[in-house]
């Protein structure tokens, strides 16, 4: 409803004698005069009364989904149909045997391992809400925080809507995205969590979260493979879905099990539906799950053990971590004995003590975790008084677990020291390394790697006078650095990859860096207030360590490295940009990247009308058949259609302008 627009008023009648178009009048009005006016005529308890009775009657009224538009986030919603979860199979037989309650075809979708959301439209196409699943019923809202998901459309696209429609899909952070993170984090799908919780919405930006839609509610449908075609002609990216027979279901499964590998997302089974709507309305829904849909989950990457101990690891940020130890199980292939608990307050939640049996999981190959207590242990985790590395007092600062005295832990000043070095691409500083060199006294902070010599190393363990020479060299040979890359080495909270090339692109220099204020630096897309003012503080704490740095390296302004060697027509790379988007086939993106950068091309993070090339990855791409179009390819397009001189070609196009050294004709 447009706010400019007086709603008619509403009959006074008690709620039970209202019709449906009168319950939503009421809603309707007395949204407005709340919302709008400010000036309520009835109680919250009778407002209530109206859309619980509109609620009960027409559960997907339109009237029911405006009233999200003024839900700060974060605040609790009710769904106007339930999130249900879905029911679970782990073998051919039993997908079959539920195959058989209904007639027709099956979708077939991954089922990604992600945030479950709500999102919805007015009638004119605008985002009015997003809100996550929740216990099913209720769920949060982070409708602020959508404004910063590139991901999500703010307005929906294609044929105009003849009413308000809801898209639910599934939120997720890549996997490469998530393995840039700094910080450690605990996985993708906890991190997509606290990612659109953000108090600071801009905040969300920097994780690079994507948005798959599965379902579609509102228009007419018959099928689902109508949902997945409106969702794309309406600009929104649906979960990639196939059409089958029951009696291809395994062997699909089977492939997605075979690509599982491969894919940019965590995926934890295979997702069934019937494809017939009238036979979704036939099956209906018990009061857990649809009958019309089954998850068919992978196996293999979980599985129960015992908690032996909790071990609690110092992080180069001072943060105490505990780490659970498990009699070792296979997960996803390998034994696995360790799993991060991430912080404190997991511990808390999952009500873990020792002699437990857990249930642990590795999602998607990353950092196996403990997912659930199937029984309780027999007795309780102690949390440590003193810092486990230095003896100093702990602190609990929040969800975490903290040395109080972290400037002076060994634990912290190693890990200082590795995440410099690994920052910096030092190549032959491991762990081991780093720890004999600060016990020895040889290296106490960063700018020391640079005044070790070939003497100076000689007497570490199976150091030979080679190794210690190729050492020194690669220190040497790291002079130089990039202000994104001196940036990200310094360790700052909030100050990783992302940010640190954010800030490098935006204000060119370290001295403009150090010399920005927080106001300068929330103003930056992406950025915000809360990591404006964690960066800053972070650079004035670590400005001992910046100056003994600057005593030893040179640090490039962004527009000095950044610069393109000149165009040549003997060398179609050098001197042009190119932006990659979907799957490559012959090569991940980062080598493609590199080569351009090797023969003085660039290589931006997004699309610009002053782009040159936009690669598509051959991997189900568009240009090669029924692939769906990326962000970066939408936004190619317009440009193009405006008149930007930038070219869409193929990654084989790509391959052969590096092969022989010509462009695209």
């Amino acid at each position: 409803m447009d706010p400019m627009t007086t709603p008619p008023r509403p009959p006074e009648r008690p709620v039970d004698a209202l019709s449906v178009d009168e319950l939503a009048q009421a809603v309707r009005y007395h949204n407005w005069r709340y919302f709008t006016l400010a000036e309520p005529e009835i109680s919250d308890l009778a407002f209530d009364a109206l859309t619980r009775r509109l609620a009960e009657l027409a559960p997907s009224h339109p009237a029911l989904f405006e009233l999200v538009t003024d839900t700060a986030s974060g605040e609790k919603v009710v769904h106007a149909e339930p999130m249900l979860s879905l029911d679970k199979c782990y073998d051919d037989a039993t997908l079959l045997a539920w195959a058989k309650g209904f007639d027709g075809p099956v979708t077939q979708t991954p089922k990604i391992d992600g945030v479950a959301a709500s999102l919805r439209y007015d009638a004119r196409g605008r985002l009015v809400a997003a809100v996550t699943r929740g216990d099913g019923t209720r769920g949060e809202s982070f409708l602020a925080n959508a404004g910063y998901i590139d991901a999500i459309p703010k307005m929906l696209s294609g044929p105009p809507l003849d009413a308000s429609v809801e898209v639910r899909g599934e939120l997720y952070m890549p996997l490469s995205v998530f393995r840039a993170l700094e910080g450690g984090f605990s996985n993708p799908r906890n991190t997509t969590a606290g990612a659109i919780k953000q108090k600071d919405p801009s905040r969300t930006a920097v994780y690079g979260l994507h948005f798959f839609a599965y379902d579609v509610r509102g228009p007419a449908f018959e099928t689902e493979m109508e949902k997945v075609a409106w969702a794309s002609a309406h600009g929104l990216v649906p979960v990639e879905t196939e059409r089958l027979d029951t009696d291809a279901m395994a062997a699909g499964y089977a492939r997605w099990q075979a690509r599982r590998d491969a894919l940019d997302f965590e995926v934890d089974g295979v997702v069934y539906k019937a494809d017939r709507l009238d036979e979704q309305a036939r099956l209906g829904f018990t009061a857990h799950h649809p009958r019309f849909a089954i998850a068919y989950k992978f196996q293999g990457d979980s599985a129960t053990s015992t908690l032996e101990e909790v071990q609690w690891s110092v992080s180069r940020t001072g943060t105490i971590t505990p780490v659970g130890i498990i009699e070792p199980v296979e997960l996803s292939g390998a034994m696995v004995s360790r799993c991060s608990l991430h912080n404190l307050a997991i511990v808390e939640q999952l009500g873990l003590s020792i002699g437990a049996t857990v249930l642990a999981t590795r999602r998607g190959g990353v950092i196996p975790h403990i997912e659930s207590v199937v029984e309780p242990g027999i007795a309780p985790i102690v949390i440590p008084l003193t810092c486990p590395s230095c003896g100093e007092p702990t602190v609990v600062d929040g969800d975490f677990l903290r040395c109080s005295r972290p400037s002076r832990c060994p634990d912290v000043i190693r890990g200082t020291l590795e995440h410099f070095v690994k920052a910096v691409e030092i190549d032959g500083f491991g762990p081991k390394v780093v720890a004999q060199l600060v016990q020895q006294g040889l290296v106490a902070e960063p700018a020391d790697f640079y005044r070790l010599s070939v003497e100076a190393l000689m007497p570490l363990e199976r150091m030979g006078e080679t190794l210690a020479g190729r050492l020194v060299g690669n220190i040497q040979a790291r002079r130089t650095l990039g202000l994104a890359t001196f940036l990200r080495s310094l360790g700052i909270d909030d100050l990783g990859q992302v940010v640190s090339e954010t800030l490098a692109q935006q204000l060119r220099t370290l001295d403009a860096v150090l010399a920005a204020e927080v106001a300068t630096l929330e103003e930056i897309h992406g950025v915000g207030e809360t990591i404006a003012r964690s960066v800053v503080e972070g650079l004035t704490e670590r400005r001992p360590m910046i100056d003994a740095l600057l005593a030893e390296v040179r640090v490039e302004d962004a527009a000095e490295a950044s610069a393109p060697a000149e165009r040549s027509d003997d060398d179609p790379i050098a001197g042009r940009s190119f932006v990659f988007t979907g799957a490559l086939l012959t090569m991940p993106r980062e080598a493609a990247q590199k080569l351009v950068r090797e023969r003085g091309g660039l290589t931006p993070s997004s699309v610009t009308k002053t782009l040159d090339y936009l690669v598509i990855g051959d991997k189900d791409s568009p240009l090669l058949g029924e692939g769906k179009l990326s962000t970066k390819h939408k936004a190619a397009d317009r440009l193009v259609a405006a008149g930007a001189p930038l070219r869409i070609i193929r990654e084989s196009e790509f391959q052969a302008m590096l092969d022989a050294g010509a462009g695209p004709a």
